[in-house]
């Protein structure tokens, strides 16, 4: 399924446009592959993890001052698409972020304004950023996948059933099952059902399916190699919260826009310059270790609770103001744009239980922060 979603799945097509944005390839960074992290794999060279088969690591790739610094394919090659599963969430939040800047929907407004069908819910009670920051307080955060009775165990089945397998209810029906766990605001619980939410409002505001605004907002102004797939429930709903398969190189691209050297991928500024302010300016560091989610990105890159944040659909807001998203099964995607760097990579580690997460930031870190 990792690189054969559209074989699997119906789809829809996130478009390419245009020339391809050249990256600028020099000799392979030999210092990156010598980068040390501890992870549960013990404490290893990057270049030991991507030998060890548990990795599972199949591509990663790394830019640096819009350069193509280090690229590695194990298990896919470079025309190969790959999912980029829950990474992809933040192209939703970078859309909710451009459509409030034009005043097509306010943060501020509960998510009902939008979608009436949900006035009779628990959603009545949650706002644009709530679930825009993983804050909505329902019932939503995906530990609960193990129990095929809960909803968001339900969520899962119906966007993997395959073509002509019966999935249950749809997703539109699922949202209106979900219970109030708490007030909104109260912790970060991370759960793919937000970010559907997101898709539903953008969709709503615009008139349009979701990867029509992703296409012409995003994918088709940065000079992708190819275009994207995002899959599609048997009931017709688009899974913009993670189920998204592109090509590593523009899954580097892509990271690109949130840096310095975001011209080379693109002719205008797809990243208002507001983007990153409101990013930092909507964590709250008191609540991120309330879920899991917290809890994991402060273990796997070893900080103490009240020093890591989150915000916008993004896992983990560092101190020295670089991004961290992660994707099911071990995709990553890192941004620094202090450093003016982008870290990403593939992987299908068996049921997410290898997570190589600090790689990521020990290659800012090492390489290029000293």
């Amino acid at each position: 399924m990792f690189s054969r979603l559209s074989e699997l799945l119906p789809t829809a097509t996130l478009y390419r446009q245009g020339a391809v944005a050249n990256l600028p390839k020099k000799p392979p960074m030999k210092e990156i592959a010598k980068v040390k992290a501890t992870t549960k794999l013990g404490t290893k060279t990057l270049g030991a993890a991507m030998k060890d088969e548990r990795s599972r690591l199949r591509a990663i790739a790394v830019v640096h001052n819009g350069e193509l610094v280090f690229e590695k394919y194990i298990g896919i090659r470079p025309q190969d698409s790959h999912l980029w599963q829950s990474c992809s969430k933040t192209i939703s939040s970078l859309l909710i972020h451009l459509l409030a800047e034009e005043d097509l929907i306010s943060l501020d407004a509960p998510v009902t304004e939008y979608l009436d069908e949900l006035a009779d819910t628990g959603w009545k009670q949650v706002t644009v950023a709530d679930v825009l920051h993983h804050k909505s307080g329902m019932d939503v955060e995906e530990n609960n996948v193990s129990d095929p009775s809960h909803p968001v165990a339900q969520f899962y089945k119906s966007s993997l059933a395959a073509r002509g397998e019966p999935s249950g209810p749809s997703q539109d029906e699922l949202l209106r099952e979900i219970d109030v766990l708490q007030d909104p605001g109260l912790a970060f619980q991370y759960g793919s059902i937000n970010t559907q939410i997101l898709g539903l409002l953008i969709e709503r505001v615009t008139g349009k399916p979701w990867n029509d605004v992703a296409s012409e907002r995003v994918w088709s102004k940065i000079g992708m190699e190819g275009d994207g797939k995002v899959a599609i429930t048997s009931t017709g709903e688009l899974l913009n919260g993670g189920i998204i398969a592109g090509r590593l190189r523009d899954f580097a691209r892509y990271g690109m826009i949130y840096t310095p050297s975001w011209h080379v991928v693109a002719t205008e500024p797809i990243v208002s310059d507001s983007y990153l302010g409101k990013v930092y300016g909507a964590v709250d560091k008191e609540i991120f270790n309330k879920g899991y989610m917290g809890q994991r990105m402060n273990d796997n890159f070893g900080f103490k609770p009240g020093e890591l944040g989150a915000s916008y659909q993004w896992d983990a807001v560092f101190p020295d103001g670089d991004l961290y998203k992660s994707g099911r099964s071990g995709q990553a995607l890192y941004v620094s744009p202090e450093t003016d760097t982008v870290v990403v990579w593939f992987s299908t580690t068996w049921q997410s239980s290898l997570w190589l997460e600090g790689y990521a930031r020990e290659i800012v870190t090492q390489v290029f922060r000293n």
